[in-house]
């Protein structure tokens, strides 16, 4: 990340954001036996807990939902724009130092992140989303099932059983050993054997659930909001991985609302490439993709898109 783009993010005003850290892409791993990743074990991940946990209390700012991936992270905050810099650049040397100990090499001084405005209510709602599906998209869990993030915690009952035992009751040397910090916290705070310092600590979980209108809201956008998923993607230059089962109910989809009433057999073959077309520019499917879920030759999808009698399409991101 440059200065001109740093400098730009200090001076967006309070408000909510995405902070998304830059996916760990280092060249200096290559041909290693190690991987560029920000958390290799529970250890990492307990630190990662600590380090969102921690930004809040020295930063000021409010957390709103956090997700901690593999070779990034999600987090929504509200702040102001020097105020999420200032998480990001705390985030990043407590993760390099992490990676020091563990005798890999620090992250890259270019290391960067993307501070994505989040305009209004249903932005706030979309970019939740976003976040918490992370894991479920990358196949690691069932939807909020991640252990280190907030998802668990939004319209799950089971969340409340998940606790841990008081700052104030804990010796201080495990208390730094499981958080990693010599800072004061909060006496109420619950640090989890496990899980280390609990998200139910710090994350706005009722204020989140108020966005929505019901937990049946709540899930079924989750894992059926796949447009929304493709246009934050594209704005943090983020992949988005489709099951084929998810591939076959957009494709199916689509043809039931463009062509209402009709059985897949009667649809014809030049229909089924106007919507594999459309598919391809708006979400970015793959021909192949398209090609299973519409029962058709890769081929056939392939020529299509390229092809002047459905209209010329520019390339999709990924």
């Amino acid at each position: 990340m440059n200065r001109k783009t740093r400098k730009e993010y200090k001076k967006l005003p309070a408000g909510f954001y995405h902070l998304c850290l830059d996916r760990l892409e280092d060249p200096r791993f290559n041909g290693s036996d190690l991987k560029p990743l920000l958390f290799q074990d529970e250890d990492d991940y307990r630190n990662g807990m600590a380090a969102i946990a921690l930004s809040t209390l020295r930063f000021g700012v409010e957390c709103y939902a956090f997700e901690l991936m593999p070779n990034h992270l999600h987090d929504i905050l509200y702040g102001t724009g020097e105020q999420c810099m200032k998480v990001f650049s705390y985030l990043k040397r407590r993760f390099s130092e992490q990676m020091i100990k563990k005798g890999f090499p620090a992250l890259p001084r270019d290391y960067g992140c993307k501070l994505i405005p989040v305009e209004d209510d249903e932005s706030l709602r979309s970019q939740i989303l976003y976040t918490v599906r992370n894991p479920y998209e990358k196949g690691f869990c069932g939807p909020g099932g991640h252990r280190w993030g907030s998802g668990y915690l939004y319209f799950n009952e089971l969340a409340d059983s998940i606790r841990g035992d008081k700052v104030d009751s804990l010796h201080t040397t495990l208390l730094r050993k499981l958080t990693g910090t010599r800072e004061d916290l909060p006496p109420d705070w619950e640090i989890h054997s496990n899980l280390g310092i609990l998200p139910r600590n710090f994350v706005r979980v009722k204020e989140v659930e108020r966005l929505f209108s019901s937990a049946k809201e709540y899930q079924t956008r989750l894992v059926k909001e796949y447009e929304t998923v493709v246009k934050i993607a594209r704005t943090l230059d983020d992949e988005v991985e489709f099951s084929a089962a998810e591939v076959r109910e957009i494709a199916n989809t689509e043809l039931r609302n463009t062509y209402p009433g009709r059985l897949f057999k009667n649809i014809t073959l030049e229909e089924k490439c106007r919507v594999a077309v459309r598919l391809n520019e708006r979400l970015g499917l793959a021909p192949v993709q398209l090609a299973q879920a519409l029962y058709l030759s890769e081929l056939t999808v392939s020529q299509a898109i390229r092809s002047k009698d459905y209209g010329i399409r520019p390339q999709p991101r990924f």
